[in-house]
């Protein structure tokens, strides 16, 4: 069982995200360089692909849409609210704001 268990207070929140990420992923990497230096208003919680089960037993459909990284999930209030395929900041940025 993981000692962190950041991942259900971001789902739970008003508002947050989750992002899937794996370690040879350039793309998540740059992700995570561009969110450091301009964060989102909303909180972030990062989970490794291998260390996701629980978060994918929770929400199956999550877990089946989660396909090109970095994967990003929107949650509000204990709901998968939207996901972002190839997350980028700007895409992130206009499913917040759909």
């Amino acid at each position: 069982m993981p000692l962190d268990m950041a991942w259900e207070e971001i789902v739970n929140s008003e508002l947050g995200i989750i992002i899937i990420r794996a370690e040879e992923c350039l793309h998540c990497v740059e992700l995570r360089a561009i969110l450091n230096e301009q964060p989102l208003s909303t909180p972030v919680e990062w989970i490794d692909k291998q260390n996701a089960s629980d978060l994918y037993s929770q929400f199956p459909l999550f877990a089946a849409s989660v396909d090109i990284l970095p994967f990003a999930g929107i949650f509000s209030g204990g709901e998968l609210k939207q996901v972002v395929r190839a997350a980028t900041r700007e895409r992130i940025e206009d499913a917040l704001s759909a």
